[in-house]
């Protein structure tokens, strides 16, 4: 029996999460930089590595992504481990954050290519995924995860 620590550590430490939106012309997805990795993003983790599943993505307001989810908010996320063999899935509802605290404490330093003003670039924008379903694969055996939901 899969158990909620088990797939928090997988999406703590897959090296990028898979963003799955429904564009006009269909389904799109696109990996994104996994702000739960504490290795590679410790102050974003602090914040990004919720216990209730939310996941938390950086992005530009610019973005197709952003146009995409603001017509369907329906969204996927996938995480995972290959050599292992894990992978979880994580299907919910997103949308566009405007909390500043929440953009400030997602922030990371490297960003500054895209976005050389800092966290104050109104460009710049937080996603919030609240997941519905929770499944995947363990090994050879799949898996359906029920998170209490609020």
């Amino acid at each position: 029996m899969i158990e909620k620590p088990y797939l928090l550590r997988l999406m703590n430490e897959s090296e990028a999460v898979w963003l799955a939106t429904v564009g006009t012309d269909g389904p799109s997805i696109r990996a994104l930089v996994n702000l739960r990795r504490a290795d590679l993003y410790p102050g974003p983790a602090a914040t990004a590595r919720t216990d209730d599943f939310t996941v938390y993505l950086s992005t530009s307001r610019a973005s197709a992504k952003v146009r995409e989810i603001e017509a369907d908010p329906r969204v996927s996320l996938y995480y995972c481990t290959p050599a292992r063999f894990e992978g979880v899935t994580l299907n919910g509802t997103a949308g566009v954050s405007e909390d500043e605290t929440l953009r400030r404490a997602l922030w990371h330093e490297s960003w500054r290519i895209y976005w050389p003003d800092g966290a104050g670039n109104q460009d710049y924008v937080i996603l919030k995924i609240v997941p519905k379903a929770i499944f995947g694969w363990h090994g050879s055996e799949a898996f359906d995860f029920k998170p209490e939901m609020p």
